[in-house]
């Protein structure tokens, strides 16, 4: 489901741009459709064998969903995009996603994905050098497991521009760039619209504490080198006036730690229902991206979670799509 929201829109406060950030809200239109749950785990199955072996997402989480005990999450995944994307390209970002992208690696059956779903690389690669494809984030709440223990965890996995390899689409896009330049300060302004993602979505779900990740940290930033210009400081220059534009809302704003360890300390259990958990994504793959062959934290999320299944639209046709103007 998607709305313009031309009807109803919540201001969110002035943003540091000088101008409203205003939140665009849906209307309610009565219960969710029902949904074949078997058919919808057969499709998760499907794409779950185009993984090269050890990449995949957890078996466990296919079956939650085919016998439908992911029903009621599935309800509430989100798409967070930018008003003013294209609404079709959102869609193809969110749902025409590569099983495996690491480092520009696919680790996956591109035949078998073209026979499945029509497609053998990720919409993503419709980046031009002079325009990039929407960035997107996805809020789910997910079983995590650890051993024979489950919890139930609130993440928002947000995308960070990839500047890990040459032929990345972010790299061809901002390069050369140096700081201050147009270039820098369009780098600075996405990252701010990324940051404020998350701080939208922890308001609109009632969630008090955010664990935040270095989102473009990482190996996402080997090639983030220049005059003036590192992910220190682009991390400084974009998230700082985001916090500062929701310090009113009172977010405990703290450093992400280690996952899925943090969920299962009983110190922490009555934390989980009021925490956002923030996964540092890609921009190409399903979420969890290499899972168990894959020691980012996107690999960590996805090796324990049911979150590939969940917030891929194919599988979950129950995931809403949220416009957040900046």
């Amino acid at each position: 489901r998607h709305t313009d929201g031309l009807d109803l829109e919540r201001e969110m406060g002035a943003s540091c741009f000088g101008h409203r950030a205003l939140l665009v809200e849906q209307p309610d239109d009565g219960p969710a459709r029902d949904v074949d749950w078997k058919a919808q785990g057969d499709i998760a199955a499907g794409m779950r064998e185009v993984y090269q072996s050890g990449y995949e997402f957890p078996a466990w989480s296919v079956e939650m969903l085919r016998s439908g005990k992911l029903a009621a999450l599935a309800r509430g995944v989100t798409v967070y995009h930018k008003a003013d994307d294209r609404f079709e390209d959102v869609q193809a970002v969110a749902s025409e996603r590569e099983p495996v992208n690491i480092g520009m690696s696919r680790c996956y059956n591109q035949d078998r994905l073209m026979e499945l779903h029509k497609y053998k690389t990720g919409a993503y690669g419709r980046s031009k050098k002079d325009r990039l494809m929407p960035n997107i984030a996805i809020y789910c709440e997910t079983p995590i497991k650890q051993g024979d223990r489950m919890e139930n965890v609130h993440v928002i996995n947000v995308i960070g521009y990839a500047f890990d390899d040459q032929t990345q689409p972010d790299y061809q896009y901002f390069f050369p760039m140096k700081h201050g330049d147009a270039k820098w300060n369009e780098l600075v302004e996405r990252f701010r619209h990324m940051w404020r993602f998350i701080f939208v979505c922890a308001e609109r779900k009632g969630l008090k504490r955010i664990y935040l990740a270095d989102i473009g940290g990482g190996a996402f930033s080997a090639l983030l080198s220049g005059p003036g210009i590192s992910y220190g400081r682009l991390k400084e220059e974009s998230l700082a006036p985001v916090q500062a534009e929701f310090q009113s809302k009172n977010f405990v704003v703290e450093q992400l730690p280690r996952v899925p360890d943090f969920a299962f300390k009983p110190e922490n259990k009555a934390l989980l229902a009021e925490s956002l958990l923030v996964n540092a994504w890609d921009p190409w793959s399903m979420v969890g991206n290499g899972n168990g062959h894959d020691n980012s934290l996107d690999g960590f999320f996805g090796r324990c979670t049911a979150m590939a299944v969940l917030c891929w639209p194919t599988s979950n046709p129950l995931a809403q799509y949220e416009a957040v103007k900046m």
